[in-house]
């Protein structure tokens, strides 16, 4: 009899290195006395997939983080070309996987590029008709304001002209409660995709191009009309996950407990906040609130042994006639339902495609080949979406699991502390990984995750599917219970975890060079061959740099005006000492920029202490991050425009100090207004070479009084221009007495606001000032050159990757 099993062998062909006969595209095969049939295509031998495979990987690399595509007009030419390498591809499968990649991904990445908005369309208002296809992510942001953000394929629009964009990602600050699946109407203002550039930070542009978002904007309040539902199956995951997310929150959880059972069910992180995060992160567990392989794995595991349970009492009831294979299908089923409530991201992604082919290979009786499922997993990963290159997901996932099977491949069977070993060589492995991505690591991990994870695995993500899976079949009662066991263990641990986080310096910050990160990568793959002794401590040595190398800061002075959108955050460093000139702009409990973008910064440059923060005033694009970094760092005096609800010593026309160099300070307003934008800080930097000033948000009114009271003292280099290049600032008698000869506007791109004024760019180009915006240059510096000149940087300068 022939068995159930019809299995497409590709797969298992690539991973799993079974040899193919060319057509008959299938065989019978017989083994243990059972019979199979194995469609496969006729595809070649394995050592010619695999060449191919890290030919197309190797190119797809390369091509993903190139400042250009291959030209429209090559791209023809390219075709030729593979057809003769097709013709003698036994002798050349690793240039048959180049030529391939450089094709797919230029033809996606020239679609890619004009299917986003064009730049004359942004702020353009116009409606569009959609589906929403992700669970929107709810979030409260300045003045206690509700915004669901979530994607939205576009089926049309109103605007021949701004004609393009397919997918859109929304913010929504209406009442309405969006639903994944549902149909609407909505008027937008969009702008193209773009994000932050800092050092030391994640530009959200890699983002939006991973994940096709050819437009970002808003959905105007009052206007948006629901026009039904989509298809049944559209996007169905994610109205599950939705209905999940609300349940969780009626269950009565802590928040802490509320937080961690909705990210680890249905992958919404929208309750955890930067505290939170942070707390994981110092503890090196911030990877278990991440729907990952290791949960998808877990998952999987307790679904096998509930499969071999089944098939066991199935034999005992003299049913094995029909060998249905319930362990492998229980494994699979878990896991992609798992996945789906997880929004299929990259980790589960993979974890499916290699849980894929572990339980093919079972059903095959084949030894698997975890390598190969490996590299299996990441080539049909890049054939779906190249760009998932970009992900820190993609490289996280792959390296951890790829460290792991290199550990396995050296550790001795049956040794003592193999249960703990990987847990400490994982934690040795996060050194040199989480410099290059995360600018530190935890020297606590090992214990915490050998405590964690199984707590996390046998318990929390048992228990809260369970409830997920009683919720969705109408049991919200039993639901809840388990959701409040599910939360139990997050409730006892919590308070300690954040006594002793706050008492211990847990996270080690390593802003590594990139040779010592190498170093470290090197010394993490040697450390666990079979070396000797001094070949160990040598590994050790080439640890340390990752911990004793540290940015050298420049002894000449330099101000950097970082980029954080619509608000200003300015750093003055001259070697040891820095000041920080406003924290940017969100939400004072965040998110905000000072925790995205302002303390990345200070930690990448190796800056651990402030001379002096002074918030200019109390608007929250120039305030919003002050506790975060009050509470960061230690600070030795703080300034302030407006009355604050912490300490700190209000700005005083007149007031002065110097650091040692000779670079002095001078506080020259508020003169008169005690309130709002007229109230802020104004200071003048002087430098033995130059001076900067920083005008905050003043207007023209706040600016005469300044002329009649400084007068020619108001002379500098430098002028961050006031109010962010708003057309109430910035006047010409302003530019005729600070006379700069470089203008720096903080703003975001395509403000809603209309920063900067096209009359105040136009007046500085016509002062014959130098202008530079951070919404086009990313994150600027100011410093002096070698000739003594000014010597201005945009991080968007030099290199440019094609999808930016």
């Amino acid at each position: 009899m022939i068995d159930f099993r019809v299995f497409f062998g590709i797969n298992y062909l690539i991973a799993f290195g079974v040899p193919v006969s060319r057509p008959p595209w299938f065989t019978i095969a017989v083994e243990s006395g059972q019979t199979y049939l194995v469609i496969m295509p006729a595809t070649g031998r394995l050592l010619y997939m695999r060449s191919w495979m890290i030919g197309y990987l190797l190119a797809t690399l390369a091509m993903v983080y190139s400042p250009w595509l291959v030209p429209g007009h090559w791209l023809f030419l390219l075709w030729p070309v593979l057809a003769w390498s097709a013709l003698r591809w036994r002798s050349a499968p690793l240039i048959l996987g180049v030529l391939c990649a450089s094709l797919v991904l230029s033809l996606r990445g020239h679609s890619l590029l004009l299917a986003r908005l064009p730049e004359a369309c942004n702020r353009q208002p116009f409606s569009v008709i959609g589906e929403v296809v992700s669970l929107p992510r709810v979030s409260l942001i300045a003045e206690g304001r509700r915004r669901q953000r979530f994607e939205f394929l576009l089926h049309s629009q109103s605007s021949v002209m701004c004609s393009g964009p397919r997918k859109l990602l929304l913010s929504y600050y209406g009442n309405q409660n969006i639903q994944p699946g549902q149909r609407w109407e909505f008027r937008v203002s969009l702008r193209r995709p773009w994000g932050l550039a800092n050092p030391g930070s994640h530009n959200l542009q890699s983002w939006y191009a991973t994940g096709g978002i050819d437009a970002v904007g808003t959905a105007k309040v009052g206007h948006g009309r629901l026009r039904g539902e989509g298809a049944p199956w559209s996007s169905l995951h994610h109205r599950w996950r939705q209905q999940l997310t609300v349940k969780i929150a009626e269950a009565g959880l802590s928040d802490a407990a509320e937080a961690v059972v909705k990210a680890l069910t249905v992958a919404d992180k929208s309750g955890l906040n930067y505290e939170m995060w942070s707390l994981f992160q110092r503890y090196g567990i911030n990877h278990l609130l991440v729907v990952s392989g290791l949960h998808i794995a877990l998952v999987s595991g307790l679904a096998f042994m509930l499969g071999r349970l089944v098939a066991s009492a199935t034999a005992g009831l003299g049913l094995s006639a029909c060998r249905w294979p319930w362990p492998e299908c229980s494994a699979m089923a878990m896991a992609t339902l798992y996945a789906a409530l997880a929004g299929f991201s990259v980790a589960t992604q993979r974890a499916l495609l290699m849980l894929a082919s572990f339980m093919l290979a079972r059903l095959l009786r084949r030894q698997s080949n975890a390598p190969g499922s490996l590299m299996t997993a990441a080539f049909l990963l890049v054939l779906v979406n190249p760009l998932v290159m970009l992900s820190s997901g993609f490289w996280l996932s792959f390296s951890a699991v790829a460290a792991l099977l290199w550990m396995g491949l050296w550790q001795k069977s049956g040794s003592k502390g193999r249960y703990l070993a990987p847990h400490l060589y994982m934690a040795l492995v996060m050194f040199p990984v989480g410099a290059l991505w995360f600018g530190g690591a935890s020297w606590v991990s090992a214990p915490a995750n050998f405590l964690m994870i199984p707590l996390v695995g046998l318990c929390v993500v048992p228990l809260s599917l369970l409830g997920a899976f009683f919720s969705l079949l109408g049991l919200d009662s039993a639901a809840a219970t388990l959701w409040k066991l599910a939360g139990l263990p997050i409730d006892w641990l919590w308070p300690l975890a954040e006594k002793l986080a706050v008492d211990q310096a847990l996270f080690v910050a390593t802003p590594a060079s990139t040779l010592s990160i190498c170093l470290g990568l090197l010394a993490v793959g040697l450390i666990v061959l079979p070396l000797g002794r001094v070949l160990r401590v040598l590994c050790v040595v080439m640890l340390l740099p990752l911990f004793l190398a540290r940015p050298q800061p420049s002894p000449e002075p330099q101000l950097n005006v970082l980029d954080v959108g619509q608000g200003t955050a300015v750093v003055f460093t001259v070697g040891e000492r820095a000041l920080l000139y406003d924290t940017g702009g969100g939400h004072p409990s965040g998110p905000n920029m000072s925790q995205s973008v302002v303390l990345p910064w200070l930690g990448h440059k190796g800056i651990s202490a402030l001379d002096t923060l002074m918030i200019s005033h109390n608007d929250l694009d120039h305030s919003a991050g002050a506790a975060d970094i009050m509470a960061a760092l230690p600070i030795r005096q703080v300034w302030r425009g407006e009355k604050l609800h912490y300490q700190g010593r209000r700005c005083d026309a007149g007031v002065s100090w110097q650091w040692p160099g000779k670079t002095r300070f001078h506080i020259l307003s508020p003169v008169g207004a005690q309130e709002g934008n007229n109230a802020s800080c104004v200071l003048l930097i002087e430098t033995p070479d130059h001076r900067y000033l920083l005008a905050g948000d003043i207007d023209v009114a706040q600016e005469q009084d300044l002329i009649r009271y400084w007068g020619k003292k108001l002379a500098s280099d430098v002028l961050l221009v006031g109010h962010h290049g708003s057309r109430t600032s910035t006047s010409q008698a302003w530019l005729n007495q600070v006379s700069p000869r470089v203008a720096v506007i903080g703003a975001g791109y395509a403000s809603r606001f209309g920063h900067p004024h096209q009359d105040v760019v136009s007046r500085l180009q016509g002062s014959k000032v130098m202008v530079y915006q951070t919404a086009l240059e990313g994150a600027i510096t100011v410093s002096t050159d070698p000739s003594g000149g000014l010597l201005v940087t945009g991080y968007r300068q030099g290199y440019k990757p094609w999808w930016m």
